[in-house]
């Protein structure tokens, strides 16, 4: 599935010409490079159009939107129903549908029962529509974890415009965008826009697991799930329980994702993650797996984790596929990446790339996101470990944490970044004092000082996350893990990979991001997780014998990390760089001062200690880069 865009309108007259070239208009925007396949449907006060990835049911019977009930009820549905054919035996009886696919199931599911009860049963990723004639009655619902995206628009005359694009939705409302700071604060602090809002004012993003519910202009916003996880009288006690239920639940996940009629390849970087997933296919007996990765040319900076990617899929027997990049190279792909940009981020280019690659071959892959967000698997997390253990660590503001935060202040550049500075901050408090707060230090770009000078004015105030301990109580780590699934999961990961891949028509999957495997990861205790400093620990042990050595053997963290720190000091990439944040229309536009932006992008410039303030620095500017690029094209 590709996407959708829907509209319900209290005033029932019929829809003028001028109204209906502008809706062709905004499906035509939605993200899909393929012939096209555009489907619409509406009467007198609706409408919903559908632009069509094929990936089950290829035939002219699984195009959308939808109808049921003899054309009462109609489904647009962006997403995927891994259990779609276990539902239709078990829900519907082995009813005879009219095409063979999920989105078949789902409608016939929804005429016969209410929304609340349906999405529970869904095993999934979707964004998806759904309408009632006789009622005029509109259900917008999102999944879990917010793997597919949905923003909508409430109207001052109580119509309701929803897709599952951000631009689109722009245009289709019209007026331009409508800066939302606090919007643009989010992004500076954390380099993605934070969920509910997006950058235009106007236009909100529905979170995961809720739905909307409209009718005849009113509006409702309900949670039809919330992440929480048991405490300690519901965690697996037994190391070798613990070990088969990862292996069977990880397993069965992938196989469910593999549901395709389409084939499936797999993204593979030189890490644990991605291995797993590969190697998972391979077991279940999928004898051809098409794998594919993106390395840099020698002495860009990072590791070429391709060279690392090859071995693991001979050792696995897959089909390889990479491309190695030249800084030249990712410097032309830029103006293709800020095009298909939902909202300015500062971390889908790898996914955006390597998803280019893999689209020229398959319709569908799989990648291995959501280990480290619900198996403990970032640095970071060890350092909040040193803060959970330390007598100082939930004491934030202390007196240790103001001395330990100006002793690593006056640190040169070169070991302010160390990992000792670190553990330092931690243990001494400076990090904050809750799970929560140390999530949102570990992500933080720009903070409120820098906000302030950036924006010249006053930052809105941060929304504080709740304390998640009534939903993960008994463990410090299990309230962190919670935090990222919330926030930097949703909001950026899901967001991002979602938005990247679909630019080339092509559909990513996250057999980790799965209900099944979330539950099971909150009765897993923290220390199969975490242990010794050693993350996703049970996930290594569970799958040692299918993964090749040197990734079973291998504890450390690899991050895929592109080599902008290097290739953004080049002379091309510097005047690029300077012209868009020194450009008359980011001047003008005001959403960051220019002088201020040019003034980091310079000292970013002048710094060539190769530090960790070089790599903060580079981060800073990059961001900064993104948010104007994106402005120029989508902002008007």
């Amino acid at each position: 599935m590709c996407g959708f865009l829907g509209w319900f309108s209290p005033a029932q007259s019929p829809r003028s010409e001028a109204w209906s070239a502008r809706c062709s208009s905004a499906l035509d925007r939605l993200t899909h490079r393929g012939p096209d396949d555009v489907s619409e449907a509406g009467g007198p006060g609706w409408w919903m159009g559908f632009r069509r990835l094929s990936i089950l049911d290829l035939t002219e019977a699984g195009r959308q939107p939808m109808n049921f009930e003899g054309g009462r009820c109609t489904l647009a549905f962006n997403g995927e129903i891994y259990n779609f054919r276990d539902l239709r035996r078990s829900d519907l009886n082995d009813l005879c549908l009219s095409s063979s696919g999920d989105t078949a199931v789902l409608g016939s599911l929804l005429s016969r029962d209410s929304a609340e009860r349906v999405l529970p049963m869904l095993r999934g990723m979707f964004a998806l529509a759904w309408w009632d004639q006789q009622k005029r009655e509109a259900v917008i619902a999102r999944d879990r974890f917010g793997i597919k995206p949905l923003y909508y628009h409430h109207a001052s005359d109580g119509a309701l415009h929803v897709s599952s694009e951000l631009r689109p939705l722009i245009h289709w409302i019209g007026g331009g965008l409508d800066l939302c700071r606090e919007a643009l604060d989010g992004f500076l602090r954390t380099g993605s826009v934070p969920a509910p809002l997006t950058l235009d004012s106007r236009i909100r993003c529905l979170q995961p697991g809720h739905l909307l519910r409209w009718n005849n202009g009113e509006l409702s916003d309900e949670t039809w799930f919330t992440p929480e996880w048991p405490g300690p009288e519901g965690w697996i006690g037994d190391a070798s329980s613990q070990r088969d239920s990862v292996r069977e639940s990880v397993l069965d996940s992938v196989r469910a994702h593999l549901v395709a009629d389409v084939p499936v390849g797999v993204f593979l970087s030189g890490g644990l993650d991605s291995s797993l997933i590969a190697a998972a296919m391979r077991h279940l007996g999928q004898e051809r797996v098409q794998a594919f990765s993106i390395g840099f040319e020698s002495g860009s900076g990072v590791p070429d984790e391709s060279d690392a990617a090859r071995e693991t899929a001979a050792h696995l027997g897959c089909d390889f596929t990479s491309r190695k990049l030249t800084s030249d190279d990712l410097l032309e792909e830029l103006d293709g990446y800020f095009n298909h940009l939902d909202q300015p981020t500062g971390d889908a280019l790898n996914t955006y790339l390597v998803s280019q690659l893999a689209a020229q071959q398959v319709k569908v892959t799989l990648s291995g996101l959501g280990a480290d967000e619900w198996f403990a698997g970032y640095n970071y997390h060890r350092l909040a470990a040193i803060a959970a253990a330390s007598p100082l660590g939930r004491h934030a503001e202390g007196l240790s944490a103001r001395l330990a935060a100006a002793f690593v202040k006056r640190l040169p550049a070169t070991l302010a970044g160390h990992p000792g500075a670190k553990a330092l901050l931690y243990g001494a408090g400076a990090m904050g004092k809750t799970p929560e707060a140390w999530q949102a230090r570990a992500r933080s770009i720009f903070s409120d000082d820098d906000i302030a000078s950036l924006t010249r004015r006053a930052p809105v105030s941060q929304v504080e996350i709740k304390s998640l301990e009534d939903r993960a109580p008994g463990s410090w780590l299990h309230q962190l893990l919670l935090s990222e699934t919330v926030t930097y999961l949703a909001d950026t990961l899901l967001r991002d990979n979602d938005v990247t891949s679909m630019a080339h028509s092509l559909e990513l999957r996250v057999p980790l991001v799965d209900p099944r495997i979330f539950d099971l990861a909150g009765r897993l205790p923290p220390g199969a997780k975490l242990s010794g400093g050693v993350g996703k620990k049970v996930l290594r042990d569970a799958f040692a014998d299918l993964l090749p050595p040197w990734i079973a053997g291998d504890a450390r963290k690899k991050t895929f990390t592109l080599p902008l720190m290097k290739w953004m000091a080049l002379p091309v990439w510097r005047e690029r760089i300077l012209d868009t944040l020194g450009s008359t229309a980011c001047r003008e536009r005001g959403w960051v001062d220019s002088n201020q932006a040019i003034g980091k992008a310079e000292a970013f410039f002048r710094d060539s200690e190769g530090s960790k303030r070089s790599w903060h620095l580079s981060q800073a500017v990059w961001m900064l880069f993104v948010l104007e690029s994106w402005a120029q094209r989508h902002a008007g």
